[in-house]
């Protein structure tokens, strides 16, 4: 049997882990692929490492890893380096992603991603985890108390739209209200999942 895959995306604060724990609870296989990255950022000699030094030296450290904090201070601060950074990433990414996925024996896996959508990450559902602007910035803000509203603002405003994302889902979680609602509502997609893949 070969899992069909969830895609979990959103926007920064929307609330996407809290649903990726909320499926892990309930049984389903889950990867984050953010913390795929960051591994690939601390691996020197990794291939796609090599790249990002070529394209990105200021942001390397001597040892060949990407610098703690470049994230923050050099690409989401420049719209066009964060796409090239993504665009020499994603493939190593969604390639550990991919092959993980095939080692899973459940009607169903989730990936997080913010990417899901941009990136065109091959998944067989986007599921959108929503939450409004002013939810989003208390949540990375509470996440990291040292940045400031317009530093958030500005990485958000390198993101997909709100309403652009809504157009590409197949489901949304509403995540303005409380955790027990968003429990609720991933417990619903979790029956209708295994319902269309065969396992209710």
């Amino acid at each position: 049997m070969t899992s069909k895959i969830v895609g979990v995306t959103g926007g920064m604060g929307s609330g996407k882990s809290v649903v990726r724990q909320m499926l892990q609870a309930l049984g389903v296989p889950c990867l984050d692929g953010d913390m795929v990255a960051r591994e690939i950022h601390q691996q020197p000699g990794h291939p796609a490492l090599a790249e990002v030094a070529l394209a990105f030296p200021h942001a390397m450290t001597p040892d060949g890893r990407l610098s703690r904090g470049s994230l923050h201070r050099i690409f989401a601060l420049d719209p066009a380096a964060n796409e090239r950074l993504k665009a020499i990433l994603g493939p190593y990414v969604i390639g550990q992603m991919t092959q993980w996925a095939a080692q899973q024996k459940t009607p169903y896996v989730a990936w997080e991603s913010a990417l899901i959508i941009e990136a065109n990450i091959p998944v067989d559902r986007v599921l959108l985890v929503d939450a409004s602007r002013e939810f989003q910035v208390a949540r990375v803000q509470q996440r990291n108390p040292y940045w400031s509203v317009a530093q958030i603002e500005n990485i958000l405003a390198l993101q997909m739209d709100r309403a652009d994302r809504a157009h590409h889902a197949h489901d949304t979680i509403c995540n303005d209200g409380s955790l027990e609602d968003v429990q609720r509502q991933v417990e619903t997609l979790h029956r209708t999942y295994l319902e269309l893949w065969g396992a209710a």
